[in-house]
C-alpha cells in the first residue's frame, strides 16, 4: 500500500512539474524548474510545519493557510497551461489534485497516530520536572499511562489525591510497613477512590449523592464513640466502612474532612 501511495504522489508530483515548468519558461527561462520545485516543496514544507506546530501544542492556523494558497495556485496555474480547452484543464488539474490528496492522507494518517485528530495524545511530563524530580516524574509519567490520562494537569491532580491517601495509610500503619499491615480493604479504598477520580462517569449516579453533613457527622461519632467504649481506635477505611454498612453514602476524597470534624485520632505510627 504505501509503494503505490509513494508512486502516486510521485506521478502527480511529475505531472505538475513539467506543467508549471513549461508555462514558467517564457518568463524564467532555463531556470523555470524553480517555480515548479518551490511551490511543492513550499506546501510539503508548510504542512510539516503547521503538523509540527500541533504536536508541539502551538498551532498557528497561518501556515495552513499559507500552503492552501500555494495548492490553489499550482492546481490554477495547471488548468491555464491548457489554455481554455476544458478537456485539457481537466487532465492539467487532475495532476497536482492527485499529489495534493496524497499528501494530505499522509498528513492526516500522521494525525491519527499520534492522537492529534482524536484528542488522546498524551501531554509530555515537562523536561524540568524530569531533572528536578526524575523518581516522581517517572511515576507520575508510569500512572498516566496505566490510567490512560492524556492531559498532564489532569495527572497532577491524581498524583496528589494518591499521595494524600497513600500519607493517610503512612501514618496509620508506617511509612513503609503500610503495604503489609493497611487491610485490603484499605488499599483497594485508594485504587477506588483513583478510579472515581479519573473516571467519574463510571461511578454510580447514587454514589454521587452523599447523605447530609450533620447526619453523617452525628453517625460517624456514634461510630467512634461505640469502639472507644470497646477500647477500638479506627482508621478513616474503618470508619468509612461502618458508615456505608449502616446505609450511609460517603465518598472517600471526604474521609479526611468527616475525620478531621469529629475528631477521630490516629493510631500511632
Amino acid at each position: 500500500m504505501a509503494p503505490l501511495v509513494v508512486a502516486l504522489a510521485v506521478l502527480g508530483g511529475i505531472g505538475s512539474f513539467a506543467t508549471l515548468r513549461a508555462l514558467a519558461e517564457p518568463w524564467f527561462g532555463s531556470r523555470a524548474w524553480i517555480v515548479p520545485i518551490g511551490i511543492d516543496l513550499g506546501i510539503l514544507a508548510l504542512l510539516a510545519w503547521d503538523l509540527l506546530m500541533e504536536f508541539a501544542d502551538m498551532p498557528w492556523p497561518v501556515l495552513r493557510w499559507v500552503a492552501w494558497a500555494f495548492i490553489t495556485a499550482t492546481v490554477v496555474l495547471n488548468i491555464a497551461a491548457a489554455h481554455g480547452d476544458a478537456v485539457a484543464g481537466l487532465m492539467h488539474a487532475a495532476m497536482p489534485v492527485l499529489f495534493v490528496t496524497v499528501i494530505e492522507g499522509i498528513r492526516h494518517l500522521i494525525r491519527r497516530l499520534v492522537g492529534l485528530a482524536t484528542g488522546t495524545r498524551r501531554e509530555r511530563v515537562p523536561l524540568s520536572r524530569w531533572i528536578l524530580a526524575p523518581a516522581s516524574s517517572f511515576l507520575l509519567w508510569r500512572r498516566m499511562v496505566l490510567w490512560n490520562i492524556t492531559s498532564y494537569p489532569r495527572g497532577l491532580q491524581l498524583e496528589y489525591l494518591h499521595l494524600q491517601a497513600i500519607s493517610d495509610l503512612h501514618q496509620t500503619h508506617g511509612r513503609w510497613l503500610w503495604r503489609w499491615k493497611a487491610p485490603l480493604s484499605e488499599r483497594i479504598a485508594v485504587r477506588l477512590q483513583l478510579a472515581g477520580a479519573a473516571f467519574p462517569a463510571a461511578v454510580p449516579a447514587q454514589a454521587e449523592q452523599p447523605d447530609g453533613d450533620e447526619q453523617l457527622i452525628r453517625a460517624a461519632q456514634a461510630i467512634v464513640s461505640e469502639a472507644e467504649q470497646r477500647g477500638v481506635r479506627l482508621s478513616q477505611m474503618d470508619l468509612a466502612a461502618q458508615l456505608r454498612a449502616q446505609g450511609h453514602r460517603i465518598a472517600n476524597e471526604r474521609l479526611r474532612w468527616l475525620a478531621t470534624t469529629i475528631g477521630l485520632r490516629r493510631e500511632p505510627v
